[in-house]
């Protein structure tokens, strides 16, 4: 057997298939020998070329240098339209007979639309998945993003590689039902793991937060990284998000990470692979004080979507316009409360870093600021530039924020984290995004799924592929 990929041409107004090889001769297909072609089910693109008796064609030749090579030349509307919107086919050769078939990227990627399409003209609610999950902050934005846009969703499939986070969302996240797997594990763990990922079958939306400590400037500072990608744990991770990808078939994808990351080698190769997969993509960078938020939380967005769906992000708005200072987020506190303490050790460094000429100080916050400096992963360790509360009375005691605060500042719902111990609380907020962006983007693509006009055929619509690169999802 032999299987190629084929460019269609274009002679007389009508699609050609030229096909001159070797294995032709190998499989019957000898010059001189006669031929028929048959079509497949109507809902089939697909064209069968047998060698027979009785053929009304036969297989013609050429000379290429000493070598008589076998021709079978096609030229015909009627038995090439079903492939001319994608002007390629995928040519499988075996002895006696010849099949022309859609590429696979193409198959998969009008089986996605198709999916899509059906699933809003029934009603029914989309399938999404989530990996680098956390507590399901992006995943709950996304859904609540899509219901404000008048589109329902379920979550199928919630992958996070810290199993404590993963259980904040199974208990107090309301995006995370009874129906939906909890995969505990690595996201390269989950990229191999075929049962689970066959039994989660396809999705609609796969949001994927991919780990971005090798790609934030603090990340590749402490350890030196000239690059993200040489991160020893999470810099190879695009790996295993492309697997994931490919295996959830999602029509749509969301991907949120620093900005630096868009300038990484591992986003330019998902780029590349999800074009190759027949997806259009658009991109933003979002501020998320643009959105109504306290903290300049700066956040790049990827998404991947059918080419045949009207979709952009440009000039999204927030839902709530109003803005709040922090006075208007905090939890009521004694101002005897013992949280309130002195930090002589932080301003002592912050005059030695003065000294030497480090720019690194106190960031001190009243309940009258409306700007929060970006609260970390690990806000909970009380660094030198964490921000920190001021007491209402005494100028030499201040506080850290209480998890609560740090939920609403970003704009998710404070009972994510009752209960939860304050250190896990903060990380979980700190490493999640602001939701408001978030839930935008998800309004967003609701507004364009309503407004597309599905369901349709998606044929007409599938761009030509690329000349390189075309085996990626084969």
């Amino acid at each position: 057997m032999h299987v190629l990929l084929r460019h269609l041409g274009e002679h007389r107004g009508a699609p050609r298939l030229y096909l001159d090889t070797t294995a032709l001769a190998t499989a019957g297909f000898t010059p001189g020998v006669s031929i028929d072609i048959s079509s497949g089910a109507a809902d089939e693109a697909r064209l069968t070329i047998r060698v027979a008796n009785a053929g009304k064609r036969k297989v013609s030749r050429k000379q290429r240098g000493r070598q008589e090579v076998p021709v079978i030349d096609i030229n015909s509307q009627q038995d090439l339209q079903p492939f001319a919107a994608a002007g390629l086919v995928r040519v499988v050769i075996e002895p006696g007979a010849v099949h022309v078939l859609m590429p696979a990227s193409v198959r998969k990627a009008l089986a996605r639309s198709a999916r899509l399409a059906a699933k809003l003209a029934l009603g029914q609610p989309l399938r999404t998945a989530g990996i680098a999950f956390g507590a399901g902050i992006a995943s709950g934005a996304i859904h609540a993003g899509l219901a404000a846009g008048g589109v329902s969703s379920e979550l199928a499939l919630a992958n996070e590689i810290c199993e404590e986070y993963l259980d904040i969302g199974r208990q107090s996240n309301p995006v995370v039902a009874t129906t939906t797997t909890t995969a505990a594990m690595p996201m390269q763990e989950l990229a191999q793991d075929e049962w689970l990922l066959k039994r989660t079958q396809t999705v609609e939306i796969l949001e994927a937060g991919i780990p971005c400590s090798g790609a934030s400037r603090a990340g590749a500072a402490k350890r030196g990284l000239t690059r993200m990608e040489d991160h020893p744990h999470v810099g190879h991770l695009i790996g295993a998000a492309l697997q994931v990808i490919a295996a959830l078939q999602p029509a749509i994808l969301v991907v949120e990470n620093v900005e630096t990351y868009r300038n990484t080698a591992s986003a330019s190769i998902l780029r590349a692979w999800l074009r190759d997969a027949g997806y259009a993509v658009a991109e933003t960078v979002l501020n998320a004080m643009d959105f109504g938020s306290l903290e300049a939380r700066v956040r790049w967005f990827l998404v991947a979507y059918p080419p045949e769906l009207q979709l952009d992000l440009k000039d999204m708005e927030p839902e709530d316009t109003a803005r709040h200072c922090l006075g208007d987020l905090l939890e009521p506190m004694d101002p005897d409360d013992e949280r309130y303490r002195r930090v002589d050790y932080l301003k002592d460094k912050q005059e030695r870093d003065a000294e030497n000429g480090k720019h690194f100080s106190m960031q001190l916050l009243t309940p009258a600021s409306t700007l929060v400096p970006v609260l970390r992963k690990g806000y909970h360790k009380g660094g030198s530039t964490d921000p920190r509360l001021l007491h209402p009375t005494d100028p030499e005691r201040s506080r850290l924020l209480t998890a609560a605060e740090h939920a609403r500042i970003k704009g998710i719902s404070p009972e994510l984290v009752d209960g939860v111990p304050e250190t896990t609380a903060h990380q979980v907020c700190g490493q999640s995004v602001d939701v408001r962006p978030v839930k935008a983007i998800g309004r967003r693509i609701a507004q364009a799924l309503k407004a597309s006009g599905w369901p349709g055929d998606g044929v007409r619509s599938v761009p030509k592929q690329p000349a390189t690169g075309l085996m990626a999802v084969g």
